[in-house]
């Protein structure tokens, strides 16, 4: 009997195979609420691993990933109420923290 690879709900929510191999990243687009000055931490409050940080900027607080804490779990994206919340597997040689 050959084993299958396992299925998990994330990816087969995210439509990514068990055997892809890339770590997947979060990134937040132009569209976010903060960057037009709009108060919402939502994907912060749903960061279970504090990846997504919020710092002081002119008009307001603008979010920040820390590459090397997100863990892919796509936690974040379906509670952004502008879909500005996105992810993508590293690329080849590039490392979370870069």
């Amino acid at each position: 009997m050959t084993s299958s690879p396992q299925l998990d709900r994330r990816r087969l929510l995210l439509g990514r195979s068990a055997a892809a191999d890339a770590p997947l990243v979060a990134g937040i687009a132009a569209d976010c609420l903060a960057f037009r000055g709009i108060a919402c931490m939502s994907c912060r409050d749903a960061c279970a691993t504090g990846a997504i940080r919020f710092s002081l900027a002119r008009g307001g607080a603008v979010p920040r990933i820390e590459r090397e804490a997100c863990n892919g779990c796509a936690d974040c994206v379906p509670v952004c109420p502008v879909a500005a919340i996105a992810l993508a597997p590293l690329r080849a040689g590039e490392t979370p923290d870069a």
